[in-house]
């Protein structure tokens, strides 16, 4: 039997030492990037008294829908704010506060929370166009928390140049602003096409047609799906959200069979002389009367997702006037008129965001990349121009 060599005393400790060093440094992974998912819409206001005027304002210096070069904005922003003010006034003033904050921030608290059970880390944050916080101030923060990539994500299902282009614009602004950010951004174009979309927003007509009508046959429901309209110039300009509007209810008539389903656009059309796209909601009032409609159901939520004065006046105000002078007010036998909850802390919608958002960091989905790491952003005024390819 061969005798044990014995090692100096610490040099076995020292070969350990080394090699639970190497056996360190080979299995740890890089730190993650920290991920940031950027909610965004045009916004609204609550206080109309202290918000409408700045509103009104940038609304008209900002909103792509506007048939005005940039240069003229600016001398025109003050006469269209008396153009419009008192009808726009008159409509908070009937309606109150939309909550459309309060109930977005329910809606990122929503989404975190299932990014979360996704296995995902990262913060969902809130960016408006028209209205406090606005994108370039959210991103400012989200520079600030060290967010390192971003997924640009519109509240609204479809892409059209006055909503997905006007947040990626904006983003884009502060991307060119700010070159030492290097981050890395993705704008998720549109998932209106997307099979779970279709199935969320089905499931919830039909869940919210059953609870606000208990008892009552589908044949005996009628359901009016409302959406954001635009102007026909802006479509014509080849903005795809009205068709892609279209296709979608197309496709949620099939799901919600057996139950009588209508469809109308919501129009900010008191600026004169653009003409809007049809049929208007308030026009399709007309057709739910002549059907003869006794249980209405009223829905936004195929481009809305959370309340907005469109819903809130347009739809749940002057639709359901329209009906009540046609057919009469639901006491003197005239139909029983629900407007629909919106998604807000919505879980199925919630998840659905979230696993499009994950999707998305990974190359999955519509999307377009504003901003590689370690490159230089798009240029501005190419994704959000009227009349630039979408797909």
């Amino acid at each position: 039997m061969k005798a044990l060599k014995w090692l100096p005393v610490g040099t076995l400790g020292i070969i350990l030492g080394a090699c639970a060093v190497k056996s360190e440094y080979e299995t740890k992974a890089p730190p993650s990037p920290k991920i940031g998912i950027l909610l965004a819409s045009h916004g609204d206001i609550d206080d109309a008294e202290t918000e409408l005027k700045s509103y009104i304002e940038v609304s008209f210096k900002k909103n792509v829908g506007i048939p005005l070069p940039d240069w003229s904005r600016e001398i025109f922003t003050g006469p269209a704010y008396a153009l419009s003010v008192s009808t726009v006034k008159a409509q908070y003033d009937i309606i109150g506060a939309t909550k459309y904050k309060a109930n977005s921030e329910i809606q990122r608290q929503a989404v975190e929370v299932e990014l979360a059970r996704a296995g995902l880390k990262g913060r969902v944050y809130l960016g408006y166009n028209f209205t406090p916080p606005f994108i370039y101030d959210t991103l400012a923060q989200m520079q600030k928390d060290g967010i390192e990539k971003i997924v640009l994500i519109n509240k609204g299902a479809q892409f059209s140049y006055a909503s997905s282009g006007e947040n990626m614009e904006d983003t884009l602004e502060y991307l060119h602003d700010h070159p030492e950010w290097n981050v890395e951004v993705t704008g998720y174009k549109y998932y209106t096409h997307d099979e779970r979309f279709r199935a969320v927003l089905a499931d919830a007509i039909k869940k919210d047609a059953q609870s606000s009508f208990p008892g009552v046959l589908p044949k005996d429901i009628c359901i009016l799906v409302a959406s954001h309209g635009l102007p026909m110039w802006l479509i014509e300009k080849g903005d795809p959200a009205v068709q892609q509007m279209r296709d979608a209810f197309a496709d949620v008539k099939i799901r919600l069979l057996g139950y009588r389903l209508y469809h109308g656009f919501l129009n900010d059309d008191f600026f004169p002389g653009a003409q809007w796209v049809s049929p208007k909601a308030l026009n399709v009032a007309d057709k739910l009367a002549e059907d003869g409609c006794k249980n209405v159901l009223m829905d936004g939520r195929l481009s809305f997702t959370t309340h907005h004065r469109a819903t809130l006046y347009d739809l749940n105000y002057e639709v359901r006037n329209r009906l009540a002078q046609l057919s009469g007010a639901p006491d003197k036998g005239g139909p029983k008129v629900v407007l629909a909850p919106n998604f807000d802390g919505s879980r199925s919608f919630a998840n659905l965001i979230a696993a499009l958002s994950k999707e998305a960091l990974s190359g999955k989905g519509k999307l377009v990349v504003l901003k590689m790491k370690d490159a230089a952003p798009l240029a501005e005024n190419i994704v959000g121009k009227p009349g630039t390819p979408v797909d």
